[in-house]
């Protein structure tokens, strides 16, 4: 399971590794620029999706005013990166820094032993300087082959690595700024086989709902999708009865549990799903199930994105059809309401 920025930095911050102080953004509002105020300019903005290569495809920006990093959040709170809606924008303070190292830690199977990777060669695919430069990069399993400047750091990602249940931690880069190492970006992928154990996912996860005063209830993957689905029912004239949240990568489980935490205060459902790293066939599966035990509940999805073929296919043969887009969901939820929809509970097939 792959884990967001912020929070793997929360994590290595709690163990003493220097990383730049920040903020995480879900919306902009008075409390957001206060915190802003507080960090000062210049401001470096982070789109906080699951998929690498952000800043080739314009997720990370840079501001040096208020009025720069207002724009700045709004824009990648909407903004998709490679398919994928952010859950927020992690704002920090710009480090200046001289130099841009690379380090990971990962399991390798083959020698059964956590292997380290080491470059100054940071801020890049490690990839390309292993196949330009292979003598730039150290590959090792013992800490003392590192050099000493980063063997303390080293050390306590080991114990971040062991202790969190991870099968990659990669820092890329740690910005070096008169010897002092700092954080300036981290990955982390939990064990899947290990997450019964690591109760700290599953809070992060909870965290992503909220109870709002309306009677329509809400749920997508990701903050910015829940977020421009809320602002649209709004708009329609509909009431919004909640946020939700289940993330990226989110399983069968997580969308039956938001559907039963959502049916309990509500009887009409819009899910917006868009599959980036989600996998579209298991959210149908969940559909699905939730669907046969609960017929009262009037759903509307917006399916699409990874396997919505197959997704849509196991939808249909179990008497359930979806759209792909979100005019067309618009378009059933004024049906609905005007009564055009009748007592069907499933939208038509598009």
């Amino acid at each position: 399971m792959k884990v967001q920025e912020y929070v793997a930095k929360r994590i290595l911050s709690k163990h003493g590794l220097r990383v730049p102080k920040s903020i995480f953004v879900t919306s902009y509002s008075e409390e957001t620029e206060e915190g802003l105020l507080r960090l000062g300019f210049p401001l470096v903005l982070k789109s906080q999706v699951l998929v690498g290569g952000r800043m080739k495809a314009g997720g990370v920006l840079f501001a040096h005013t208020l009025e720069e990093a207002r724009e700045g959040v709004e824009h990648l709170l909407a903004k998709s990166i490679k398919g994928e809606i952010p859950e927020g924008v992690l704002v920090e303070e710009l480090i200046e820094h001289d130099e841009e190292w690379y380090i990971s830690l990962s399991v390798d199977r083959t020698l059964r032993d956590i292997l380290f990777i080491f470059s100054k060669s940071g801020g890049v695919d490690i990839e390309e300087v292993s196949t330009r430069e292979p003598e730039k990069v150290i590959k090792t399993t013992e800490i003392t082959d590192l050099p000493k400047i980063v063997q303390p750091t080293a050390k306590t990602l080991l114990e971040v690595f062991l202790e969190y249940d991870l099968t990659l931690l990669e820092i890329n880069p740690i910005g070096v700024s008169n010897g002092v190492l700092y954080v300036l970006d981290a990955v982390f992928h939990v064990d899947d086989n290990a997450l019964f154990r690591q109760s700290w996912v599953k809070k992060s996860n909870e965290e992503h709902f909220v109870r709002l005063d309306g009677d329509v209830g809400v749920i997508g993957c990701g903050a910015g999708i829940v977020m421009a689905t809320i602002d649209v029912l709004k708009e329609l004239g509909f009431e919004p009865a909640n946020f939700y949240d289940i993330g990226g990568g989110a399983s069968r489980e997580e969308l039956l549990k938001a559907l039963n935490t959502v049916c309990s205060f509500s009887n009409v459902v819009v899910l917006n799903i868009f599959g980036g790293i989600t996998d579209t066939l298991e959210v149908a599966k969940g559909i699905v199930e939730f669907s046969k035990s609960n017929p009262q509940i009037r759903l509307f999805v917006r399916l699409s994105g990874t396997h919505e073929d197959e997704a849509r296919e196991y939808l249909l043969e179990n008497g359930i059809s979806c759209t792909s887009d979100m005019k067309h969901l618009v378009e059933e939820l004024l049906n609905w309401r005007s009564g055009k929809v009748g007592e069907n509970r499933v939208l038509q097939t598009r």
